[in-house]
């Protein structure tokens, strides 16, 4: 059966020396010398209450898993010729009456889920159905059944989780369960659930624009808002490779057009965060907490799976990716067999490739901004650079289930240098790294309170030229803490160069940014020097020095120097220190070894002091120079800081040609002018201008620049670029709506005379009201400066607003204006009463002459939450049960059972955003009614819309009743903390909620007459 000898490598002549030891390995988990296998500990006594004694079956859920992965790997011992246990009987006889145990005790289709729902619906039944395939005929049918019944049981369909029906299975998740029903439809020949398992695939295979799954920009998002390539995306990937190749060739082949997806991952998606061999630990979420499961070892599983969909994909396709893991495997000096540890397959996979001469190894270079994910990567061969990221659209990390409960800071600019120091990352890294003090933060050692944290900050993200070189941005702010600011980071062909403005904190805590925190070597020899001077090897010494303008810290190998360039001289503070951590201090579940491990690290940083306002700073990172190539920089420099401001970031490399900008907002520089935020960089090289440009913020619909040069023609341009004007200036609008910070690119023609002049620049201000409520009137103000040397003639402005906003005049006639003069006006917008919570663009367009300049705003409708006040239980009114309603959509409530409800029932697993739900009221006399609600959340922001018969929408936020039992009857009051009292006529009525956020338990509804 080709399931069975994919897994085993029956079909394949194993006298291969590094098969063999795959083998003795496999026997070795089997039985040992020691006893210590897992046939040697299995418990077989009749009144045996485990299987082995170091796993609590019955009551732990991972030990459930933990046993069904144990008689997995006995099976398959049991079925491959190679081992010495093939078809041993008495071993087989073992894993029946171990597999009847765990059926009549465990798991079986008369359980009910408890705890984590994964190990029922993924864990322990992707076990099984290995198991059954692997046992096929030598288990017994009516044992066979049982299980089946069991795994249809937790797994019926793949496209759904089954302990919560209305969530939609994505990524990772559903191609898993998608593999079990696959298998589990092989082993009960049931034609249905192969279908079923492969039909679950076609919804993996659409690229998505929000939410888990594949972004076409090379992003993958698992948990709705977490950068998960390396990890869920690793599960994915190898359960798509698997699934593609067992499927091939057969009756059920996968026949979606879009598969051809998949092969676009490999290069867009997975190779980019590749550094020889290791898979960045900036998009593996909570997995960098885990022991087994470091940079290297993930990444070679991650290879054997590209590799095996490279032998699929189309021709040019799979070359690339062969090329490309051919290179990382041969760099790979991590470990010393790199064959040891793989499956059979994967064995087979990498040593045909390397034996391949056709396949010669290809260096990965470019710049990667995955915008879907908050992720920007930078590759040059001899290094690559890695920023994480956060945003309002991206976490800054994620915890869970005892793991990575420390990870707060990774995601708030943390950045990653790869070089020729292999294990950097790896070889106990994050048990002792401080967590507080990480690479690239600005940090006031806050150690936030709860787990991640969605920023409130949406400028976030960047632009490349040609995919070779980029610049990056954020403005962050950091949970349970003042502290905020903007950070850039401009990336050329062998420097780093990163900017930090506006970092402002209303807290007595000292603010720094680390400029690096570097592993080194066990034996602390590796020297810094700064400004030329050696500096001290004590451990634990914190020294300042002043007026520093280059530093170096010598690599733990060759090709792992750095160097550190500060074009403002600055104040810089060293510290070498010893750390001491353990695994089992940031991961409860995925360690094996929980003894203290001691690792040495150099940090550099730029103090800001306490309460800094509006503080900056200003450094380079040099990868691979020598301490004297490092001074010799410093002295000559390729880069030049233009503006380093709370409005811009810009910096020009000289050799390259290229000036990169990050727009905050509005602003210019002499080369180029932006009318709104924006990342733009400009490459001006032999005869060709090239402009690239994106909006970071996700948000606008277009950007308008002017740049001060001329063109002879135009090489090639995106489509969403027009040309407004091409001289005396260049003027570029570029249509960013809905393209999620994709950059845009046009090339020119040039021959580097074409010099251009910017106009007069017109500043367009346009200011609200902080807070806006449908229903009422705002003030907006508008004021137009000449900020340029030449008059302005007469002009007019032009509102573009919301449909169903009001403005009583349109057009505006705005006069001349001479240089330093400004014209302000006054104006009033009206919101309609159904204006909907929403982010809306206000537009204003100003046109005089030549020049033409708009501006947006930002407008934030927010809702008026009602006021709750809780009232007693026994208030008399007509009672509506929440389990009576009538319709709901979005979602599935379940009717649960609850103690101190009105009649024990309420409905429950009210959590999926929008989902709604109606009641069918009578009210039995025509007047004015209260309304009363009986319900409980252990949430702080459960939030829900209310209208009856589609009229008024009240909104209501309810507070926390501190558990899921404890219920509490609350009135809703008007904006006044009056009564809302609602006129109904006797007859039918609609009652409609709308979940606005987290859940809720909903006992009833009560109208009281009035």
């Amino acid at each position: 059966m080709k399931w069975v000898d994919f897994l085993t490598g029956n079909d394949r002549n194993n006298v291969d020396e590094d098969i063999q030891k795959n083998y003795e390995q496999l026997d070795q988990k089997i039985s040992n010398e020691e006893k210590k296998g897992y046939w040697d500990t299995l418990e077989t006594n009749d009144d045996r209450t485990t299987l082995w004694n170091d796993l609590n079956v019955k009551s732990n859920l991972e030990h459930m898993t933990v046993a069904f992965t144990r008689l997995q790997e006995m099976a398959k011992s049991f079925r491959t010729k190679g081992s010495k246990f093939y078809q041993d009987q008495s071993l087989k006889e073992d894993i029946i009456s171990s597999l009847d145990w765990m059926y009549d005790n465990v798991y079986n289709e008369k359980k009910s889920e408890t705890g984590n729902w994964w190990h029922w619906e993924i864990g322990s039944p992707k076990q099984i159905s290995l198991i059954l395939l692997l046992l096929n005929d030598d288990i017994p049918k009516n044992l066979q059944d049982a299980f089946i019944r069991a795994i249809d049981r937790f797994v019926p369909d793949p496209t759904y989780r089954t302990n919560y029906p209305s969530l939609m299975e994505t990524g990772a998740n559903r191609v898993d369960k998608a593999y079990i029903v696959s298998l589990r439809g092989v082993v009960g020949k049931s034609d249905e659930k192969v279908k079923s398992g492969r039909d679950a695939l076609s919804q993996i295979f659409q690229y998505v624009e929000d939410g888990d799954g594949f972004y076409k920009d090379g992003s993958f998002i698992q948990h709705n808002n977490i950068a998960y390539t390396g990890s869920y995306g690793r599960v994915l990937l190898d359960g798509l490779s698997n699934l593609l190749y067992l499927l091939h060739d057969t009756p059920w082949e996968v026949s979606d057009p879009n598969k051809q997806f998949v092969y676009e991952w490999l290069l867009k998606s997975y190779a980019p965060l590749f550094y020889d061999g290791a898979m960045m630990d900036m998009v593996r979420g909570r997995a960098i907490s885990r022991q087994t499961q470091t940079d290297h070892l993930i990444g070679k599983e991650i290879l054997v799976d590209m590799l095996r969909l490279a032998n699929s994909a189309p021709e040019a396709q799979g070359l690339a990716v062969k090329q490309y893991v051919k290179s990382w495997i041969l760099t790979d000096t991590t470990f010393a067999n790199y064959l040891e540890g793989l499956e059979i397959e994967a064995i087979y996979l990498v040593k045909d490739l390397l034996e391949d001469e056709t396949v010669r190894p290809k260096i990965f270079k470019g710049h990667y901004v995955f915008s879907g994910m908050d992720r920007v990567v930078h590759q040059q061969g001899d290094f690559a650079f890695g920023i994480s990221m956060s945003s309002n659209r991206i976490t800054n990390f994620e915890t869970g289930n005892g793991e990575n409960p420390y990870g707060w800071y990774t995601g708030y600019g943390m950045t990653y240098l790869y070089n020729k120091d292999l294990t950097q990352f790896s070889d106990d890294y994050w048990p002792t790294i401080d967590m507080l003090r990480l690479p690239g933060t600005t940090t006031d050692l806050t150690k936030p309170a709860g787990g991640s944290y969605v920023s409130s900050k949406n400028w976030v993200g960047g632009s490349n030229v040609n995919g070779q070189y980029g610049v990056a941005g954020m403005e962050f702010d950091i949970q349970s803490s003042s502290l905020g600011g903007k950070k850039s980071w401009f990336s050329f062909d062998d420097e780093i160069v990163a900017l930090g403005s506006d970092i402002s904190s209303t807290d007595n805590r000292l603010v720094e940014t680390i400029v690096e925190n570097r592993k080194i070597l066990n034996n602390n020899t590796n020297e810094l020097m700064i400004n030329g001077t050696s500096q001290s090897k004590e451990f634990g010494k914190a020294e300042n020095h002043e007026n520093v303008q280059w530093a170096h810290l010598k690599g733990n190998q060759k090709g792992a120097d750095i160097g550190y360039y500060f074009p403002k001289k600055t104040n810089l503070n060293s510290l070498r220190e010893s750390r001491q951590g353990s695994w089992s201090d940031i991961n409860r579940i995925f360690t094996v070894d929980s003894s203290i491990k001691t690792r040495n690290y150099v940090s550099l940083s730029i103090p800001h002091g306490k309460f800094p306002k509006q503080a900056s700073y200003s450094y380079v990172l040099l990868p691979d120079l020598t301490s004297i190539e490092t001074e010799q920089y410093s002295m000559k420099p390729d880069v030049e800081i233009i503006e380093n401001s709370e409005n811009l970031h810009a910096v020009r490399e000289k050799s390259l040609g290229i000036t990169a900008m990050n727009f905050w907002k509005q602003g210019e520089t002499e080369l180029v002018r932006s009318y709104q935020p924006a990342s733009v960089i400009v490459k001006e090289e032999d005869k060709e201008l090239i402009i690239s440009l994106s909006d970071p913020t996700q948000k606008q619909e277009k950007v308008v620049i002017e740049v001060a040069r001329k063109y002879a023609s135009v090489i090639e341009k995106d489509d969403t670029i027009t040309i407004i004007r091409k001289a005396p200036y260049l003027k570029l609008e570029v249509d960013v709506s809905g393209s999620l910070g994709k950059t845009h690119q046009v090339k020119f023609k040039y021959d580097g005379k074409q010099q251009g002049e910017l106009l007069s620049f017109v500043d367009l201000q346009m200011t609200k009201d902080n807070e806006w409520y449908p229903g009422k009137s705002y003030p907006v103000t508008i004021i137009i400066e000449n900020k340029g040397n030449k008059r302005i003639p007469g002009g007019e402005l032009r509102f573009q607003l919301p449909k169903g906003w009001e403005l009583k005049t349109e057009d505006i006639f705005i006069p001349s204006l001479h240089p330093g003069e400004s014209f302000t006006q006054h104006y009033e917008i009206n919101l309609p009463k159904d204006a909907r919570f929403d982010t809306y663009t206000l537009e204003a367009a100003y046109h005089a002459g030549i020049i033409s300049h708009s501006k947006s705003l930002q407008v934030e409708v927010k809702r008026s939450f009602m006021n709750l006040e809780t009232v007693p239980s026994d208030l008399e009114g007509k009672i509506k049960e929440a389990e009576h309603y009538s319709r709901e959509g979005n979602g599935t409530i379940r009717v649960v059972e609850r103690p101190g409800t009105s009649n024990g029932h309420s409905i429950g697993y009210w959590d999926n955003l929008n989902h709604w739900i109606e009641w069918n009221i009578e009210v039995p006399k025509t007047g004015e009614y209260e309304f009363v609600l009986r319900y409980s959340t252990d949430h702080t922001n459960a939030k829900r819309e209310v209208n009856i018969d589609n009229n008024e929408i009240y909104y209501l936020q309810f507070p926390r009743t501190n558990g899921w039992t404890n219920w509490m009857d609350v009135r809703i009051n008007n904006l006044d903390n009056q009564p809302l009292r609602v006129y109904l006529e006797e007859g039918h009525h609609t009652l409609k909620m709308n979940n606005l956020s987290q859940a809720i338990n909903l006992d009833y509804i009560k109208l009281i007459p009035r």
